[in-house]
């Protein structure tokens, strides 16, 4: 009898481990090249800090190759 107690305790502490939450959705307005309309953009976090990060290495990568064009040329 005790045990049965006992194992019945036990399966009432033990809780299933509850899934993660999913990340909640950031929306930007955006604006495409010839429209004055904006339009939502959502993502998550995550994926806005790919985004970000993706873009700020493609303006690094124009900006470099602007410099690099405009350097003088040496023979």
């Amino acid at each position: 009898m005790l045990t049965i107690l006992l194992l019945a305790a036990a399966t009432q502490t033990v809780a299933a481990p509850t899934p993660p939450k999913p990340e909640k959705k950031i929306c930007r307005r955006e604006v495409t090249t010839g429209s004055i309309m904006a339009r939502p953009v959502c993502h998550t976090k995550t994926e806005w800090t790919q985004i970000d990060a993706q873009n700020a290495a493609n303006a690094g990568q124009a900006l470099d190759q602007r410099s690099y064009r405009m350097s003088p040329q040496r023979d």
